[in-house]
């Protein structure tokens, strides 16, 4: 695999998989690649199930969350890909506010990519060409490069 730096998958997810689920098996898929040294580093981050989009504000008044997002949405446009409908918008209500919000429902899985700093890849994500699933990521870790030097 061309490098261009260490190789690390961050695993979003919404909680804690059940330990014979379909997450839990890419987890330890990942784990295995890690192992293998056909990743550098596997981390787990989780987040809810809904999240305020991002805003226009500085990235520091935002929340690691938005961020993210921000970052995702970012790589999605400059590679022409879509986030959605993984991570779908919609607007909902508070138990304290009958007024509605946009909001965007995050996916129960989702990988970033990274090669060094750079993000190279969020799945799943939509392409021209059809959905690329958080199943094609494992694989592509596995038996080719997923990062391209540029």
């Amino acid at each position: 695999m061309d490098r261009s730096g260490p190789v690390r998958v961050v695993v979003w997810m919404r909680d804690a998989p059940p330990p014979d689920g379909p997450r839990s098996r890419v987890l330890d898929r990942l784990r295995e690649l890690e192992a293998d040294g056909a990743v550098d580093d596997v981390s787990v981050r989780v987040w809810g199930r809904y999240v305020d989009p991002p805003s226009d504000a500085p990235a520091s008044e935002e929340g690691p969350i938005q961020t993210r997002i921000a970052e995702f949405e970012a790589w999605a446009d400059r590679e022409g890909h879509s986030l959605e409908p993984a991570f779908g918008r919609c607007e909902r209500s508070t138990m304290v506010s009958a007024e509605r919000r946009e909001v965007i429902r995050l996916p129960l899985q989702c990988l970033a990519v990274y090669a060094g700093d750079r993000l190279v890849g969020v799945f799943p994500c939509s392409t021209g060409s059809g959905t690329e699933t958080v199943a094609d990521c494992i694989r592509r870790l596995g038996t080719e490069a997923i990062v391209d030097d540029e």
